[in-house]
């Protein structure tokens, strides 16, 4: 089994619901891909104690964060010969109140409720989860990464495909390219889906 992530001390807690779906990512939790076929909703919350998970109204200000979302079992946990499959990448999300996102249309949605927010932009459209027929439960991991570049201007590249990240090699993804943006992990959340046809 293909590991998204190397080891990391979560300072963020990622909080993701599918409005139309009543669906919310709840770290490792089943939810059927007819029920996250639009981007989701998202809020973002500090940590203050990362080894109760209890959330936070505090975040810095002057951080610029961004949301993938990676399928590390495309085509399959067994063979895994599409994986990491990127399914989604929002970038330019700086945190100013309201903290809760919602991704329809970064030009038209997104723009209009985040207001003071600097314009977050959809690096790479949302491509809902559809895991194959007979192919198992896959995992879907949203990962919130952040420049370590303290205030700097992020410029980030957008993978050449969606199939191992434009890496070309079983295994290679999110990891491979916030290491090439020089971005670091500050959370995830995740979820399972299998193809509702098995």
């Amino acid at each position: 089994m293909l590991t998204v992530l190397d080891d990391f001390h979560p300072q963020i807690f990622v909080d993701l619901s599918y409005p139309s779906s009543h669906s919310s990512v709840n770290l490792g939790n089943s939810i059927s891909p007819s029920n996250v076929s639009t981007s989701p909703n998202f809020e973002i919350h500090s940590i203050r104690n990362a080894d109760s998970l209890v959330p936070t109204p505090t975040l810095p200000s002057n951080v610029t964060y961004t949301l993938v979302l990676t399928d590390p079992d495309a085509t399959s946990r067994s063979d895994p010969v599409m994986a990491e499959m990127c399914h989604w990448i929002v970038t330019d999300i700086s945190i100013q109140e309201p903290t809760s996102y919602s991704i329809e249309t970064v030009e038209s949605t997104l723009g209009a409720q985040v207001g003071r927010a600097s314009n977050p932009v959809e690096l790479v459209s949302y491509l809902p989860p559809s895991p194959p027929p007979n192919t198992g439960s896959h995992r879907y991991v949203f990962v919130l990464l952040a420049s370590k570049v303290k205030n700097g201007h992020l410029n980030i590249t957008k993978p050449v495909d969606r199939p191992h990240w434009g890496y070309g090699k079983v295994g290679k993804g999110v990891r491979t390219w916030a290491e090439e943006n020089e971005l670091t992990v500050l959370g995830a959340n995740f979820f399972y889906a299998k193809s509702e046809e098995q």
